[in-house]
Order: structure tokens, then C-alpha cells, then sequence
């Protein structure tokens, strides 16, 4: 055999071996991809997974923590605790008011609530108490009264919600809590349902 023929015999070869390489590459290649998207496929189902689990996990924290401020039953006498709160570090006086869900033009609802805290800028402890018929039979805020500190009133805004008021010396380090209790024909506030006001403003 001449030397011309062995070396086209060894380019053949080598051609033949160079399918076979590029053969088995592209089959490699594919492998990998078909098990990197399995990979990618698999972690996508376990990160729903995980974000359903804390998502789960995070209604069942904001569950437990609004049943904990809830003492009782849900009937008469029930206690919802720290529905709202209030700090500032600013100075100066201010009358500080709660803003009540109910409006004397629209709900039939008693009401018996709690502020407390720490008016720390006079070193004086905040308590008081107020209760009150919201009566739209009459288009009126009906048997309020009040007791404790901060000369507590309880008013019809221009707005036509029930407010309560504490007159305050200074808001420095000002903390402030709200504890409701349901009475009557009220019901059971929770978080939301009241809101911290402070203003110059003696009403609103």
C-alpha cells in the first residue's frame, strides 16, 4: 500500500473519529441540559414550596398575635388589648385624640376604653378611662363619661365620629396604649379600628 493511501486511510479515520467525538459531545450536552432543566425545574416547585410554607407560616404569626390581644370569648366584657400605640420623641404640649369607628349618624354602639402610658416629660402616669353611647337614634353621643388623668373628654368631631381626648404637658418620650372592652351593644376593637391623633387643636 503506498504512502498515499495510509494517509488518506488515517485523514478517514480521523474524520470519522472527529463525528464520533462531536457525536458523543453533542449527546453530553444535551444530557446536561435536559438535566439542568430539571434541576432548574425542581428548584422552581421547592421555592413556591418554601414561599407558599412561609407565606402559611406568617398568616399563622398574625393570627396568633391578633387572637393574643383578645381576652374573652368575644362576648360581653371581652378585652381586645394594645389595638392601638403612640410614641414621639417631640417637645411641647398637645392634645392627643383617639378617633372612634363609630359615627353618631350612622351606628347604635357603646364603647369603653382604656389609654394608658408614661408622659415621661412631666414624669407622669397616663390612665384613663372613658366610656359613652355612640346613638344615631338621636343623632347624639349619649351617657359619656370619663375618669383618671389628662382631663379625658369624649366629643363628636366635625367628621361626625366619636373622638376621646387627653390634655398632655409634653410629648417628649411620650408613650401611649389603648385597651378596649365590649359592652353593651358595642363590639370588640382590634388594630385598625382606632387611630392616634396629637394636635394643637382641642377638637377636630
Amino acid at each position: 500500500m503506498s504512502l498515499e493511501q495510509d494517509i488518506a486511510n488515517v485523514v478517514s479515520a480521523a474524520e470519522q473519529l472527529t463525528g464520533i467525538v462531536d457525536t458523543k459531545i453533542e449527546d453530553i450536552n444535551n444530557t446536561v441540559n435536559g438535566k439542568v432543566a430539571e434541576m432548574n425545574s425542581q428548584v422552581a416547585v421547592k421555592k413556591n414550596e418554601i414561599d407558599t410554607a412561609i407565606t402559611q407560616q406568617v398568616q399563622r404569626v398574625d393570627t396568633a398575635l391578633e387572637n393574643k390581644q383578645v381576652i374573652g370569648n368575644g362576648g360581653h366584657g371581652t378585652k381586645s388589648i394594645g389595638i392601638a400605640s403612640f410614641f414621639t420623641g417631640e417637645t411641647g404640649a398637645t392634645y392627643m385624640h383617639l378617633k372612634l369607628p363609630y359615627k353618631i349618624d350612622t351606628h347604635n354602639c357603646m364603647f369603653h376604653l382604656n389609654i394608658y402610658g408614661y408622659e415621661y416629660g412631666k414624669n407622669n402616669i397616663v390612665d384613663a378611662t372613658f366610656t359613652g353611647y355612640c346613638y344615631t337614634n338621636q343623632n347624639k353621643l349619649y351617657q359619656s363619661k370619663t375618669a383618671g388623668t389628662h382631663e379625658p373628654i369624649v366629643y363628636v368631631g366635625t367628621d361626625q365620629h366619636v373622638y376621646l381626648r387627653i390634655t398632655l404637658e409634653s410629648q417628649y418620650y411620650l408613650t401611649l396604649s389603648v385597651d378596649s372592652t365590649y359592652v353593651g351593644n358595642g363590639s370588640v376593637l382590634k388594630p385598625g379600628d382606632v387611630q392616634f391623633i396629637s394636635s394643637t387643636e382641642a377638637q377636630l
